[in-house]
């Protein structure tokens, strides 16, 4: 019984260090992900830039500020993923500032798997997450 005890305090003590880690370096994980999105736009000459703030978290994903080639505030961007087949692939739909959307929100896959794989979905699936965006859209 001692044993026992001991063994999951080990475990629950080896669980909270594990907590504590990730919950104290979410703001670097966040920069690493901006930066690995920011340097995808740049491979595929996308003059958008995700901004550094993050404007929330949705069950969807994660929306950011981004900026143009001039470094104005241009709009919103959510950060998603889409699953069909049992395959994700991830995503960045950008949503213009003036606040327009349906035909005006453009779906991006982040990585060369991820449009080879988008460009096999079928647009129900992706005019589904479109609609999904729409009701999650945050003002």
């Amino acid at each position: 019984m001692k044993n026992t005890g001991i063994v999951c305090a080990w475990i629950a003590g080896l669980l909270l260090c594990l907590w504590l880690l990730f919950f104290l370096t979410r703001s670097v994980q966040n920069d690493a992900l901006i930066q690995a999105v920011n340097k995808t736009l740049a491979q595929t000459e996308d003059t958008r830039r995700l901004d550094k703030e993050v404007l929330g978290r949705t069950s969807l994903g994660t929306w950011y500020r981004f900026t143009g080639t001039s470094g104005g505030f241009e709009g919103k961007a959510l950060l998603f993923s889409i699953i069909d087949n049992g395959i994700l692939v991830s995503c960045l739909a950008f949503i213009p500032g003036t606040g327009e959307t349906a035909d005006k929100i453009g779906v991006l896959p982040l990585s060369n798997h991820a449009r080879a794989v988008f460009n096999g979905i079928h647009r129900g699936v992706i005019d589904t997450y479109i609609r999904r965006i729409e009701k999650e859209m945050l003002p």
